[in-house]
């Protein structure tokens, strides 16, 4: 790779590292401040909820929604760790090292991770955003969509480049040192 192309991708893979470092830091500020803030959001604000909210919430409902979403959280900023960590390599002009199958193996492992994270995370939502409405009109809801499963197939071909990375790195490592 020439030195001009090692530039250029050090140079944007600068930026994305820097952006990652910034979600790293924004995801759960605001996550924090819509658990927070919940009862004073506008309308639309609440629709990608498993449940219905109409009305406002106690204290202890927010609290165990907002603890339900460090699940899905904790696996976003696992991914995010991962993607600062490989751009940080491709800024220093490390593009195939092992460090980078690892990083690469995180990201699948995220995306596997994040379905299991949305199965956890809806029926504890459900039941926590529905704790103050009378008895028998509490939810338990429990979902699995196409997105999920768009999440296995991506995380799993995800982990298969980074086997066939890891597999490549052997070969170039094997070729490098036989005389």
């Amino acid at each position: 790779m020439t030195g001009i192309s090692l530039n250029r991708i050090g140079r944007a893979s600068r930026k994305y590292r820097l952006l990652f470092t910034l979600l790293l830091v924004l995801v759960p500020l605001l996550d924090l401040i819509y658990w927070g803030g919940f009862n004073h959001l506008p309308e639309g604000f609440h629709d990608d909820l498993p449940v219905s909210i109409t009305g406002e919430l106690s204290a202890l409902s927010l609290l165990l929604a907002f603890l339900a979403s460090l699940i899905p959280l904790s696996v976003t900023l696992y991914g995010l760790l991962a993607l600062k960590k490989l751009f940080g390599l491709y800024e220093q002009g490390i593009i195939f090292a092992e460090e980078n199958v690892r990083c690469f193996q995180k990201l699948g492992y995220c995306c596997i991770a994040s379905v299991v994270a949305g199965i956890l995370f809806t029926p504890l939502a459900s039941v926590a955003l529905t704790l103050d409405n009378l008895p028998g009109q509490r939810e338990l809801v429990i979902d699995l969509n196409s997105n999920d499963l768009s999440a296995l197939v991506i995380g799993g071909i995800i982990l298969l480049v980074s086997w066939v990375m890891e597999e490549g790195k052997k070969l170039e490592d094997e070729q490098r040192h036989t005389v």
